[in-house]
């Protein structure tokens, strides 16, 4: 059920992309919040399926600044809100399922995380899994706003550049190996 429902997912994006290129602006946005957002991200491939809206936007030839902007404030729009989370409930959400069984863990990037404030919240959101509990546990660690912000905001812009163009820098290299060696 899950495989299909993931195909079907794949498909859309690649043909709401292909179809209507200002389209890719709120499909990144809702994808990228879904990445970041606790809980929500461990259900939805929004790696991927930016990955993939990266590969058919360059293949389509459209501009990737629509979907790297939607990248980026939907992701910032997922981080605050589970920051706000992390700073309003930080308690009792170690007493929680599931993170009551890593209490021991989760103390530690607390710790972890009063230490090191900016440049853990820059490094965490490139830490793939972990990415989207970087803001659950910088609020629940108190980290200042402006501490967690500025050094998010600079992470997602590059991560969302990153997400979106990689797929298209791999695809021209590609296309380049392959017309230097006379295959296209």
């Amino acid at each position: 059920m899950f495989q299909e429902l993931f195909h079907d997912l794949f498909i859309f994006v690649q043909e709401t992309a292909r179809a209507h290129p200002l389209w890719c602006f709120p499909i990144a946005a809702i994808i990228a919040f879904t990445e970041s957002f606790v809980g929500i991200s461990a259900l939805i491939p929004g790696t991927v399926l930016l990955l993939t809206m990266g590969g058919v936007i360059e293949a389509s030839h459209i501009s990737i600044f629509p979907a790297i902007t939607g990248a980026f404030l939907g992701s910032m729009a997922g981080d605050w809100i589970c920051y706000a989370i992390g700073v309003k409930y930080h308690h009792k959400i170690i007493h929680l399922w599931p993170f009551r069984h890593f209490e021991a863990q989760l103390e530690k990037g607390l710790d972890f995380f009063r230490r090191w404030e900016v440049w853990a919240v820059f490094i965490g959101r490139f830490t793939g899994p972990f990415r989207s509990i970087v803001p659950l546990v910088a609020g629940m660690s108190e980290v200042k706003f402006w501490h967690f912000q500025i050094p998010n905001a600079a992470a997602t812009a590059i991560w969302a550049v990153a997400i979106i163009a990689f797929p298209g820098l791999v695809m021209r290299a590609f296309h380049a190996l392959s017309a230097s060696l006379g295959m296209g």
